[in-house]
């Protein structure tokens, strides 16, 4: 089943999609909420693009597994979004996704590793990864 993965942020959306066996993971463009404040109906139109089965969103919880201000924007956007579309929708914990974005940037050219939108986008390649190995918490 294909999964499109969302690393959802104040000022970037990172958007990532799997290939139809769900084995594959690339990065689609970063949506900059600054440049498109249309930004669900930029991620609508994606998401029918992709026809997923499932979206993926991360969702940061603290160190005790317990909602923080973010994870409850994140969930307010997440109903927001599935007014937008007809896919069902997930979540899994996403903590750690930047860091470890980061931390794979590391090992670029110093441009990439300070390239915010690859960071993001990476981000939702990880949450991807997360929910593969079965880390949701709905």
């Amino acid at each position: 089943m294909k999964l499109v993965g969302i690393d959802y942020g104040r000022r970037r959306i990172g958007v990532a999609v799997t290939d139809e066996s769900g084995e594959f993971i690339r990065g689609l463009p970063t949506i900059d909420r600054d440049k498109i404040p249309h930004y669900i109906q930029a991620l609508r139109s994606l998401i029918e693009a992709e026809k997923p089965g499932l979206v993926v969103i991360g969702l940061p919880l603290d160190i005790n597994s317990d909602e923080t201000v973010m994870s409850k924007e994140i969930r307010v956007f997440a109903s927001d979004l599935k007014q937008a579309v007809s896919v069902p929708i997930r979540f899994v914990d996403e903590s750690l996704s930047s860091i470890q974005a980061a931390e794979i940037l590391r090992f670029r050219k110093k441009k990439d590793r300070r390239n915010k939108e690859a960071v993001d986008r990476i981000a939702a390649c990880v949450i991807l990864e997360s929910f593969k190995k079965g880390l949701t918490c709905d």
